[in-house]
This record gives C-alpha cells, sequence and structure tokens, in this order.
C-alpha cells in the first residue's frame, strides 16, 4: 500500500538512532489523543501546503525527528539480531535503514496531496496507547490508520503506525528477519541486501 510506504519512509528518513535506551511508560487514551491530533495537524498541513516537494520532504523530515521515537523503532526492527550484531553493524544498519526508505518522502508526497486527517477514538493495547484515525485524500477511499503512542523519555512518541491492520514495525522486522534467517542468520546478509537495493535506487535516478 503506497499510504503504508509514505508512513514507513517518513517514519525512517531520520538522523541515525541513538543507542543510548531511555526510559519508557505508558500514556493515557485521552493524552496520546491530544498528541496524534497535534501531530496530524501538523504533518497536514506540510503535506498540503504550496511548497516545492523538496521543501516538504525536509520539514516532513524535521517534523518526523520530533514526533517518533526513532531509536525504539529501529531496535524493534532489527529484533533480536541486534543482541547478536556488532557495534558496527548496528551502526550500519540504521544508515542503510535510513538512506533506503527516506527517498519514500520525496516521492509519495504528491500523491497525498490534498489529504485530511481525523482523530477518533484511543485505547490501551498491550505495552502501547493506540489511537485510531481516519486518513482522507481525493479520489481515494478512507483509510483506517492507527497511530501507537508511548511515553519516551518523559514526552510522548510514536512508536509504530498500523495500516489496515498492519504493523509497520511488524512487517518490517520480520521482512528483515527473513533475509538474515535465509543467510544462515548473519547480520552481514542484511546489511548487503539493503546497501545493493541502495545502489539500485540511486542508478534509476
Amino acid at each position: 500500500m503506497h499510504f503504508r510506504r509514505f508512513v514507513m519512509g517518513a517514519m525512517t528518513a531520520l538522523p541515525m538512532l541513538s543507542l543510548a535506551p531511555l526510559a519508557r511508560a505508558q500514556v493515557s487514551p485521552d493524552a496520546a489523543k491530544t498528541y496524534i491530533q497535534s501531530c496530524g495537524q501538523q504533518l497536514v498541513a506540510v503535506v498540503n501546503a504550496n511548497t516545492p516537494t523538496a521543501q516538504k520532504a525536509q520539514q516532513l523530515q524535521t517534523l518526523v525527528n520530533q514526533m517518533v521515537a526513532v531509536n525504539v523503532v529501529g531496535d524493534y526492527v532489527l529484533g533480536r539480531y541486534r543482541s547478536v550484531a556488532t557495534p558496527a553493524q548496528v551502526s550500519q544498519f540504521q544508515s542503510l535503514f535510513h538512506q533506503l526508505l527516506a527517498n519514500n518522502i520525496t516521492y509519495q508526497i504528491k500523491a497525498y496531496e490534498g489529504i485530511s486527517f481525523v482523530v477518533n477514538s484511543a485505547s490501551v493495547v498491550g505495552a502501547d496507547t493506540v489511537v485510531d484515525t481516519t486518513i482522507s485524500r481525493p479520489g481515494q477511499a478512507p483509510a483506517d490508520v492507527g497511530w501507537a503512542v508511548d511515553e519516551i523519555g518523559g514526552a510522548p512518541k510514536i512508536v509504530d503506525v498500523i495500516v489496515a491492520g498492519t504493523s509497520l514495525r511488524i512487517t518490517t522486522r520480520n521482512d528483515y528477519a527473513s533475509v538474515i534467517t535465509s543467510n544462515g542468520g548473519q547480520v552481514s546478509a542484511l546489511l548487503t541486501v539493503m546497501q545493493n537495493k541502495i545502489n539500485q535506487i540511486a542508478s534509476n535516478q
């Protein structure tokens, strides 16, 4: 789904993930709704602004860097392989993760001009508080999107996006784990696949 790629691109087109763990706590449903309402208004304003795409991409990256718990998402995506990867491999993974998906922001923004964002309900789901929203854009059926929010380092942050019932962080983690397990549990195999994809994208630009 294009929206899924757009959101994941936005979430990962950010500076390198911090290696330092941050204190994590649950957010109340009301606080999570308020946070996502604010985030949605800011993101929609950027996407719908009458400014060049490159400027929108830069502004969106800045906003998402403030809204998303990037280090938490990155650790989750690498999953159990983070404990077996060397520090150098973790750093390389973070860099490639950023490079590989960053282009989605620029390539997908134009398709989402005219987007609107409505916050519905919020509920506690496991360790997260999930805010249900409806995303609409001209000529397309509305999309139900859930935003998982945690308190990270004393502030609410987005830790996952659920599109059509599918978790972005789980999908990405499973895809990456499949590559590693298919290559004898070697994290280096995933890094090679990611680098090759980046090279392919660069050669087609």
